[in-house]
């Protein structure tokens, strides 16, 4: 699978509610892909597919955030973020924007409702690191992309750089 990468216009479309039978197919290319790519998360319109679900690395997340979880996968079907507290400003890097590092603000503190692998319904609490990789791949899903988040000055530089480093 190839990321598709920013400024590509699929990477600014909303993506539509799926099920479970649609995104498991999708789950180890996607995780292999993101993994092959030093990536923590990687949602469906990242590889062009416009569907409302995204791959977690919990192994990496959970040993940054202090915490256990018994599997170092997971999907995230249809996510919705019920809640969120706090405010925290972190620099993010994108797969999809290789090389550039962005300052946003993300609550460390949320609750989602989702799918997971096992096609289970889940509402849980995350924080830290899990929680700002979260709104980050939920963004994805609403065609929210890094770059867009900043004013048209800063996003034209950062234009000129990407483009200057392909030539």
């Amino acid at each position: 699978m190839d990321i598709l990468k920013w400024p590509d216009p699929r990477l600014m479309k909303i993506s539509k509610k799926t099920s479970y039978e649609e995104a498991k197919p999708f789950f180890l290319k996607m995780f292999k892909t993101m993994k092959e790519n030093n990536g923590i998360g990687l949602a469906g319109p990242q590889v062009g597919v416009l569907k409302r679900f995204f791959v977690l690395d919990e192994k990496a997340l959970s040993s940054s955030d202090e915490r256990k979880h018994d599997s170092s996968l997971e999907m995230f079907i249809n996510p919705v973020i019920v809640d969120g507290f706090g405010e925290v400003m972190i620099q993010e890097g994108c797969l999809s924007v290789p090389g550039e590092i962005i300052n946003t603000l993300r609550a460390p503190f949320i609750s989602v409702d989702f799918v997971d692998l096992n096609g289970k319904e889940r509402s849980e609490t995350f924080s830290g690191m899990t929680a700002i990789a979260i709104q980050h791949e939920v963004d994805h899903l609403d065609g929210r992309v890094l770059p867009e988040l900043l004013p048209l000055e800063k996003r034209q530089e950062m234009l000129e750089r990407i483009e200057n480093n392909e030539s």
